[in-house]
């Protein structure tokens, strides 16, 4: 059935495009627009595939009758307006709307028979809706989601009966108008066999040629409700025609097309006849309701408006802060707030009105919340605030303002407290800047009272509140201080200064402590510099009092003093200060000499050490060496039957630390010897094991071809990596111990291996077999640089018991009368022996030498033997007539060993 609607529908909709040309001009455009259409008369199309406003303007334009194209939300609807007022554009902020009114020239019109095939093609269905949409009902509608899931807008409050419809190649939605089929003309609403001839040349292609029967129900969910908070539940009923019979009962689902954003109610029986409400808040709510029978269907609309409960109006209550406020002048200006007037609902009006006060120019009046009131005079004003609210209700409230004159009270003045001072301290400063007025001090006066009239003083700044008096004599003096304030009111007070006469007290002679000498010492410096007096020492004199012998004191009227010529025993000196009055002090010091006693100091090296390979750095410390006057050089020697390996680091072998370093296994002696300012000197010994490193055996050393200044720290990581690479072990587990510099152009790299289950240290000579075979015969080229050497730090030969092994170039020295076997050494596995007796050796050669001699001698013996035979056999002739050529013709010609035949 839906597959020969579809097929139906899209041919017939293809005929009747392509019979159509008329000119389409875009009139007005309008952006977040909408229209309230009414459902039952205007004829709106879903055009889906249409996605921007071009497309649906061009939709538009070849759909005949089509007046409006309306972008909803990304949607295309194409209008047929029947009315003018039903597509009247509207403001709108909530949706995303977009409104085009196109105009069409004259159309060629449709045939009789085209109008009658379309007649059953409405636009949109006519459902029973209740009452026209009205703005608000139409944005309530559509901004939401339905409740099923389905988009809210234009067109979804139907239900698509028939299916999709194919219109100009797009998927377009569009519903049968069921209002247009009369009743008993339900059955065979659609023939297949359609003639369409007037429509094109040609007849439309038709698919399919089926037949089928829709049968409409009439669902009716009743009118559009409206109830009123705080009533808040309720029930829809829904009526159908014809009545479901036992046979054959309906279907019903309700959905909820569109709810208020705080929606929090209750649906009960969604799939019964009755739809329960209840826990409604306030807005407006859209249902659908659908009815499905056996080859049957029907659905309906119904909106339900929850209302807010009716307000009772309370009257406003006016408010007036603050209640009663005084105000002294010069202040002129005031505020009153009413804004905190209340009301159940809001306030509409504010009404300040002065009801009493002092005559002015301008009584005070406004109408805002917070009255503002200035030139104030002198009285009290009452203020009266009356509030409306939004019903008209009134309510008032007053206010009171006091102005009032303040009192002016006289300065308070306060001259400071009387002063004392003592001659020859003439010079003093009053200060009167702690007095006060109620308002303002204007003026400051300084006067001398009348009962020290004729004392001497020079008065300066007297207009000031600090008077700075000086030049003043013994005496009592009076100062009267007067203020006048702004008002003109003057207050006095007086402040006495007394001059005390000068009070002299004698100098105090301090020398400081006793001094003790060693001779050669034969001058001190005498310090009387902590001597005082109340004003000031004119006089100072030194003099020797006692003593061996007479000394020789320069400076002796200073403070500081220098006696020289000092002899050995016991002196005393004096210094006698005098001040400017005459009264003088006295005070001795005692100065001794002692002949110098030295003794002679004490060294110490700090003991014996050990010290572990591969740590061959140490400092010995020798500041522990003591002397009674102090130690003046130090000395570090090695002794003599100590290993001469090992470096003394910055020159510290005349240093109270000596620094060692490239130590090497035994033991090594110093001595170390201080010496003290008198030339006397203490030696001590310390001794310095160097024990074999516990890790020996172990190690291995990598000599590379590359220069020690050019190996870098990362270039020592990449070697590591790809060592443990070699070994099988991880980076961590290959320990660098040492690098240094083999040549010019080669490198030693000192390292062992630890690792494996249990945790142990790998033996050198294995790693070394390993590496050696790896590296010399499978991966040369696997290192970074090009590896020369691989061996042990410890030499293993055993050189065949007769001999030992050279540490550095791991080779075997053999004993005398023993020799390397070169034929193991070199075309076996190369190692180093002592296997061959130089005897043995000697005599060997001695008997190859013999054997072959033999042997060469039998050899010349056989050849001589056979060229004797050859001889005897030559043919002898007298030779007496031949000339010379002759004779050299008939010589025989032989070898060495054999004759020629």
């Amino acid at each position: 059935l839906s597959r020969c609607l579809r097929e139906y529908s899209k041919s017939l909709w293809q005929g009747v495009i392509g019979s159509l040309s008329e000119h389409c001009t875009e009139m007005a455009q309008y952006s977040d627009a909408i229209i309230s259409p009414n459902l039952k008369t205007t004829r709106m199309l879903h055009v889906p595939q249409a996605v921007s406003m071009s497309e649906c303007i061009t939709a538009c334009c070849k759909l005949p009758g089509c007046d409006l194209a309306w972008v909803f939300e990304g949607r295309c609807y194409i209008v047929n307006c029947q009315r003018k007022d039903e597509c009247k554009p509207m403001k709108t902020s909530t949706v995303e709307s977009y409104l085009t009114f196109v105009q069409k020239g004259h159309s060629l019109g449709l045939s009789p028979e085209d109008e009658s095939s379309l007649a059953d093609l409405a636009l949109y269905e006519d459902r029973n809706f209740g009452d026209r949409i009205t703005e608000g009902d139409y944005l309530g509608d559509y901004k939401g989601s339905s409740a099923d899931g389905d988009s809210a807008g234009p067109g979804n409050n139907q239900k698509n009966i028939h299916g999709p419809q194919d219109w100009q190649g797009w998927d377009t939605t569009y519903n049968l108008n069921p209002s247009s089929v009369k009743a008993g003309e339900n059955e065979d609403l659609y023939s297949a066999e359609i003639q369409t001839g007037a429509l094109s040349e040609s007849s439309l292609p038709l698919q399919c040629l089926c037949s089928f029967t829709v049968k409409e129900l009439v669902v009716s969910a009743g009118n559009n409700i409206v109830i009123t908070l705080p009533k808040d539940e309720m029930e829809l009923n829904i009526f159908v025609v014809p009545a479901p019979s036992a046979e054959s009962p309906y279907k019903y689902q309700w959905d909820l097309i569109s709810h208020p954003e705080d929606y929090k109610g209750v649906m009960e029986g969604k799939y019964t006849e009755t739809l329960k409400l209840t826990q409604l808040s306030e807005g407006l709510y859209v249902f659908r309701v659908a009815v499905v029978g056996d080859n049957a269907y029907g659905e309906s609309f119904v909106n339900v408006t929850v209302e807010p409960a009716p307000r009772v109006n309370q009257p406003p209550v006016a408010i007036a802060s603050p209640k009663a406020q005084d105000v002294f002048l010069p202040t002129t200006s005031i505020f009153i707030d009413g804004s905190e007037s209340t009301d159940d609902d809001r306030i509409a009006d504010y009404r300040w009105e002065e009801i009493k006060g002092p005559l002015r120019d301008q009584k005070a009046s406004a109408n805002v919340p917070i009255l503002h009131i200035s030139n104030l005079v002198l009285g009290n004003y009452t203020l009266r605030l009356t509030v409306t609210d939004s019903d008209g209700v009134e309510n008032s409230t007053t206010a009171t303002v006091t102005v009032i004159k303040p009192v002016d009270y006289p300065p308070v003045v306060n001259p400071g407290p009387n002063q004392a001072i003592t001659l020859p301290h003439n010079s003093i400063t009053l200060n009167g800047n702690q007095s006060s007025d109620d308002f303002q001090i204007v003026d400051y006066e300084w006067l001398l009272s009348p009962n020290s009239n004729g004392k001497v003083v020079a008065m300066q700044k007297v207009r000031t509140p600090y008077l700075q008096l000086s030049a003043m004599q013994e005496g009592d003096y009076t100062f009267q201080l007067t203020l006048t304030d702004s008002a003109g009111q003057k207050s006095s007070a007086e402040v006495t200064v007394i001059v005390q006469p000068e009070i002299n007290s004698p100098p105090v002679a301090v020398v400081g402590p006793d001094k003790e000498l060693i001779r050669p010492v034969e001058s001190t410096t005498l310090n009387g510099t902590g001597s005082t007096d109340d004003q000031a020492i004119v006089l100072y004199h030194w003099e020797q009092i006692s003593g061996p012998g007479a000394t020789r004191i320069e400076n002796s009227d200073k403070a500081l003093a220098t006696v020289t010529g000092l002899q050995g025993g016991r002196y005393q000196f004096r210094l006698t200060v005098t001040d400017q009055h005459g009264l003088s002090s006295s005070s001795t010091v005692t100065v001794a000499v002692r002949e110098e006693t030295n003794s002679p100091p004490v060294s110490n090296a700090g003991g014996n050490h050990i010290l572990v390979l591969p740590n061959s750095s140490i400092a010995l410390d020798g500041s522990k060496s003591t002397d009674d006057q102090g130690i003046e050089s130090y000395l570090w020697t090695r002794g003599g039957l100590s290993p001469a390996a090992g470096d003394v680091m910055y020159g510290s072998d005349r240093e109270a630390v000596l620094q060692l370093t490239n130590l090497v296994e035994g033991k090594y002696i110093f001595y170390l010897k201080v010496t003290d300012a008198k030339g006397e000197s203490d030696i001590d010994s310390t001794t310095v094991e160097v024990r074999p490193d516990p890790r020996e055996e172990e190690l291995v050393e990598l000599v590379l071809q590359v220069g020690i200044g050019s190996l870098s720290e990362k270039q020592k990581d990449t070697l590591v990596r790809q060592l443990a690479v070699l070994l099988g072990v991880l980076d961590s587990d290959v320990k660098v111990q040492k690098i240094q510099a083999h040549s010019d152009s080669s490198t030693v790299l000192t390292f062992y291996v630890q690792g494996g289950e249990p945790y142990r240290v790998y033996k050198g000579v294995d790693v070394v077999r390993s590496l050696q075979k790896r590296l010399m015969r499978e991966k040369v080229d696997f290192l970074l640089f090009r590896p020369l050497r691989i061996d042990t730090v410890v030499c293993f030969l055993k050189c065949s018991g007769h001999g030992y092994c050279d540490p550095f170039s791991k080779r075997c020295i053999c004993y005398p009368f023993w020799m390397e076997n070169l034929m193991r050494r070199y075309f076996d596995n190369g190692e180093s022996n002592c296997e061959w007796s130089v005897l043995y050796v000697v005599l060997s050669v001695f008997l190859i030498i013999v054997t072959l001699g033999g042997i060469c001698w039998t050899c010349v013996c056989c050849c001589r033997r056979k060229r004797t035979k050859v001889r005897k056999k030559n043919r002898y002739t007298i030779l007496d007539n031949m000339d010379d050529q002759e004779r050299m013709a008939l010589r025989p010609k032989y070898g060495l060993c054999c004759s020629h035949k």
